[in-house]
């Protein structure tokens, strides 16, 4: 028996080894060989039309080299199923050029693509819609490397350019740059223009009326026409607008000054009447035909269709401005990947008197005229720094009386980005960033070390908790949930950090688990009445409040309120608008539900809980709807962060100001937190027309998420389909 086994072994040792060939150059071969086929149209399966011309080519090939037309030609194959035709036709329209096309099918046979620069646009149009990303790639940093003054707005203008965000930053960059040269250019000269005259009422303030501020304000007004759909791009081009500063520091049209207010002199009057004509006029017009406000290239013919991108043009942003008179400005502005340029003229008008001043008929003493004068000066406002970047469902609270916002949604990927404000010097700062990207969570601070609970990565639900410490400058990981969840409600009462329900992939549920540092452990509660996710969780009154949500299909308006005496959730009054994404907190006293949505838009709208009288009020609306929102209160003020409008999302911040029960994207410039910025009385219609100066110091700030503060270190429904968010639906 050992010895037939040791015979075995033997033969074994004998026999030969398994043949390996790598033959290195067979794939260069075969695509060579693939080539010469196509060229001389043999075994080509699939026929573009471009134009009048045809080029034949093998879907194969084609679709390793597109996912575009891979999902196209895959959509083909299942219509089909067995009844397959032996060359497909597919008719581009006229959007592509025939010569970009050939060179990308050259590309996708040989590896290799050669073109002059003249042609490297049409390429780059091309291949960002086939969804050659290689290519792609090539020709953005071809163009930023050959960038120049009369290139630049031509470049900037490409359909699709803004999906390639470090490209459009450095396009932008440079036209900020150079924009006194870059104005003087036949592109921009050649772009649709905005006319806008913006009336002030002393000499003082359009002296001190900042360019960026300005611009940044008519930006503001451009964008809610559009997003309103009072007009677009084109129809505001047709005539010269007149705005005015109205009370709650937002630019109105002179057409809707309420006559006898001061303001209405004789020089808006005749702006009035003016419009009033073009206004009739253009009623009696007969309307052409809508055109597209981006150029698009679609395939007429077996189109499986792209994803639209439905709020691109409402991404507004300003992205140059100079001062070309003592008061007069040019800018230019971007609405997605369409540029536009922009107008701007301070226009003094003084208002009319309509009763005695009792100053020009009474003596008064220097003091007393000095306080009267002080008094008259007008409030030096400036816009509120934004954000590095536009987010939604990200964290939010006070560390330090700082606005700090972690992580969050972009649109593209959830963010692992940490940003500080400090309300003192209206400007953010870089904070070191999350061990892991997260976002649809929320933040908690205790013994002043903030908890970042749960999220979701943007392909499942988490169940990871870090802690970041001011004195490390560090994040490190801490005791994971029990179970991973997303749209968490997250909150500190006391020292310990309490996890309300939340969405586990499939449901929103009712499990909700403490905290306690000392001990490091997650302990589960009493769980929710009503499982719910993206439900606003907030502490007050020793008790925990969550607000709303979702169930799984339904908005709630039910408020649960958690006692930790006796471990149980009780309801009490429910509120008057059911919401889901909203922010809650502990604000004079009482709670204050901010934005969400509904299940059908973004709202603006807050609400009021007494815990007196357990009763809601209505409270005052956002000047912005936002939905994913996230608050807190710093000083005198409840902030609301970033969100989703609806149609775009938001890297702005404002503030309800505790004096004056309004909501504001504007400061005094150079006061601290707990100054107004109002000192004037509202008119008849609710507006106001006197006197605020707002300002700006350009770039420090960090508007259009340009921040130039030192960094102190590194930096929906949603039906349980992790990176699918329901504000784009």
């Amino acid at each position: 028996m050992v010895g037939g086994v040791l015979g075995e072994d033997e033969e074994a040792q004998d026999a030969p080894g398994p043949l390996i060939f790598d033959d290195t150059d067979h794939h260069c071969r075969t695509l060579q060989a693939l080539n010469m086929m196509r060229k001389n149209r043999h075994f080509c399966d699939v026929i573009l039309h471009v134009g009048n011309a045809e080029l034949h080519a093998h879907r194969a090939v084609l679709a390793s080299a597109s996912s575009y037309l891979f999902e196209m030609f895959s959509s083909e194959e299942e219509a089909k199923g067995n009844a397959r035709e032996t060359v497909i036709t597919y008719k581009l329209n006229g959007g592509f050029e025939r010569s970009a096309i050939e060179k990308l099918i050259d590309y996708a046979y040989t590896a290799k693509l050669s073109a002059e620069p003249r042609q490297v646009k049409a390429i780059y149009l091309a291949a960002s819609h086939l969804k050659m990303e290689p290519v792609v790639q090539e020709c953005a940093r071809h163009l930023m490397e050959n960038l120049t003054v009369e290139s630049c707005i031509d470049t900037r203008s490409l359909p699709g350019i803004t999906r390639h965000k470090s490209l459009v930053s450095r396009v932008d960059s440079f036209i900020e740059e150079k924009f006194e040269a870059v104005r003087q250019t036949a592109p921009f000269l050649a772009l649709t223009c905005l006319r806008i005259e913006l009336i002030r009422q002393t000499r003082q303030e359009m002296t001190l009326d900042g360019g960026d501020s300005v611009c940044q304000l008519v930006l503001e007004w451009i964008r809610k026409q559009c997003e309103t759909g009072t007009s677009d791009l084109d129809d505001l081009a047709e005539k010269d607008h007149m705005l005015y500063l109205a009370f709650d520091n937002s630019l109105q049209d002179c057409s809707d000054l309420p006559s006898g207010d001061s303001n209405d002199t004789e020089m808006v009057q005749d702006y009035k009447k003016m419009s009033k004509k073009i206004t009739a006029s253009k009623n009696t017009r007969r309307k052409a035909p809508l055109q597209p406000a981006k150029p698009r290239v679609l395939f007429l013919a077996r189109d499986i269709g792209e994803q639209p991108e439905i709020d691109e043009k409402f991404e507004s942003i300003l992205i140059a401005s100079c001062k070309v008179s003592e008061s007069a400005f040019q800018a230019l502005i971007a609405f997605g990947s369409r540029l536009v340029s922009m107008s701007v003229t301070l226009r003094l008008n003084q208002p009319t008197a309509t009763t005695p001043s009792p100053i020009a008929t009474t003596p008064v003493s220097n003091s007393r005229a000095e306080s009267q004068e002080k008094e008259q000066q007008p409030d030096i406002l400036c816009v509120m720094a934004h954000m590095s970047s536009v987010k939604c469902s990200s964290g939010c609270a006070n560390l330090n009386e700082q606005l700090l916002v972690c992580g969050g949604y972009d649109r593209v990927e959830c963010l692992k980005s940490v940003e500080s404000y400090d309300p003192e010097w209206n400007i953010w700062a870089t904070v070191a960033p999350m061990r892991e990207a997260r976002g649809r969570f929320n933040i908690a601070v205790v013994r002043g070390e903030v908890y970042a609970v749960g999220g979701s990565n943007g392909t499942t639900e988490l169940d990871t908790v870090e802690k970041y410490s001011q004195e490390t400058q560090k994040w490190t990981k801490v005791a994971s949930l029990p179970l991973a969840r997303s749209h968490t409600g997250v909150c500190n009462l006391g020292d310990k950090i309490y996890c309300i329900g939340g969405w586990n992939g499939q449901v929103g549920i009712r499990q909700c688990d403490v905290l306690d540092p000392d001990i490091g452990k997650w302990i589960s509660m009493a769980a929710l009445q009503t499982g719910r996710y993206q439900a606003g969780v907030c502490a007050m009154n020793g008790q925990v409040f969550a607000v709303g949500g979702c169930d799984a299909w339904n908005c709630l308006n039910s408020v649960e309120i958690y006692d930790p005496e006796t471990d149980e959730w009780s309801f009490t009054s429910e509120m008057i608008t059911a919401r889901r994404g909203c922010g809650v907190a502990h604000f004079k006293g009482k709670l204050y539900v901010v934005g969400g949505s509904d299940g059908t838009h973004a709202l603006s709208s807050t609400e009021i809980y007494d815990p007196e009288t357990k009763t809601w009020t209505p409270g005052p609306n956002m000047t912005t709807p936002r939905a994913n929102v996230g608050v807190a209160v710093i000083g005198s003020r409840l902030y609301a962060v970033g969100g989703f409008s609806g149609k775009a999302f938001l890297n702005s911040i404002e503030y309800l100001d505790e004096k004056t029960d309004e909501w504001t994207t504007f400061m005094p410039k150079g006061s601290s937190t707990s100054s107004s910025p109002f000192s004037s009385s509202p008119t008849p219609n609710g507006k106001s027309s006197l006197s605020h100066q707002f300002n700006f110091d350009g770039r420090a700030n960090g508007v259009n998420g340009q921040d130039s503060t030192p960094k102190i270190s590194e930096a929906e429904a949603q039906n349980g389909s992790n990176g699918v968010h329901e504000e784009e639906k």
